[in-house]
């Protein structure tokens, strides 16, 4: 076993962020960063362009 500093669930997908427990934050889209809301369900894509202080580019 090679241990790298990284847990396995990052090294999986680079688009996604997760907790330390693996439990998905957020997705990083084209469009900007997709969050799902616990209660309802619901998928929210809050645009690169609406976040203040962005200056990263707005596609991958």
């Amino acid at each position: 076993m090679i241990a790298t500093g990284t847990p396995p669930h990052e090294r999986i997908q680079n688009d996604e962020t997760r907790c330390e427990c693996g439990q998905l934050i957020a997705k990083v889209k084209d469009a900007g960063l997709e969050l799902k809301c616990k209660r309802c369900k619901r998928i929210v894509i809050i645009p690169f362009a609406a976040i203040e202080g962005w200056t990263g580019q707005s596609s991958r």
